[in-house]
């Protein structure tokens, strides 16, 4: 039960990202930012998190299975690309629609965060399981990493007025992700250190995706780039407080 808990506080920080964003004014500046601190967080994340635990996950027979995952990932995601709302960068100057890319932006890191963060929280359960202090360790460091996303979700869902109860529902999804995944690692027990491999090499097939073809995009695009910069900057000083509260 306690390694249940530990594991809901990894979650919980999308919500305190989400209540910073909600009452936040200046909401343009704060999406560039936001956008920038997950940009970094999400580079630095499949860096020196993901790729590392992959390796570790597969040995080299399996480093296949790894980079066919990963590329289901990446292709799945364009799948969804298509299917939610259409944006093009140029026709939103023209018609002064752009909301609707930072609309696209904040649901598919949602859809992405989702996977990923079920895995994460079969990660924290197992690892507190075996060591309560290492699985606290681990929830604040995870944690960390998910404050800026519950930020930049918030704050891109914003900007095309979406009401309060959808984006209230997308970062519930997000939370109770992490806790799903703990719930898997209750039921049942240690999980195939193969298959754990695959899944995470799924979730970096669609971060890349998230990563190149919407806010690397978004960054470039924005007349916030001070703001992007800023957040950018944020998003490492936080990574790098992950890497030093986890190692």
């Amino acid at each position: 039960m306690l390694s249940m808990f530990i594991t809901i506080i990894a979650g919980f920080f999308f919500v305190i990202g989400y209540i910073i964003a909600l009452y936040k004014k200046n909401n343009s500046y704060l999406t560039s930012f936001s956008i920038g601190m997950a940009f970094s967080v999400l580079i630095l994340l499949v860096c020196f998190d993901i790729i590392p635990e992959i390796k570790e996950l597969l040995s080299h027979k399996s480093y296949l299975y790894g980079i066919l995952s990963a590329i289901l990932g990446f292709i799945l995601f364009k799948v969804i690309d298509i299917f939610i709302p259409h944006h093009n960068h140029e026709e939103e100057k023209k018609h002064h629609t752009h909301e609707k890319h930072l609309y696209h932006i904040g649901v598919i890191t949602s859809l992405a965060l989702v996977i990923h963060n079920i895995i994460e929280g079969i990660g924290i359960y197992e690892l507190a399981n075996y060591n309560i202090n290492s699985g606290m360790l681990m929830a604040l460091g995870v944690g960390l990493h998910n404050l800026p996303f519950g930020l930049e979700i918030t704050a891109t869902l914003q900007e095309k007025n979406e009401n309060k109860r959808f984006i209230r529902n997308n970062i519930i999804l997000l939370f109770i992700s992490t806790s799903v995944g703990a719930l898997l690692g209750f039921i049942f027990g240690s999980i195939n250190e193969l298959f754990l491999g695959i899944l995470m090499s799924f979730s970096v097939g669609m971060i890349f995706y998230l990563l190149i073809f919407e806010l690397l995009e978004e960054i470039r695009e924005t007349n916030n780039k001070n703001y992007s910069v800023l957040g950018i900057l944020c998003g490492i000083i936080i990574m790098i407080l992950t890497i030093v509260i986890g190692g």
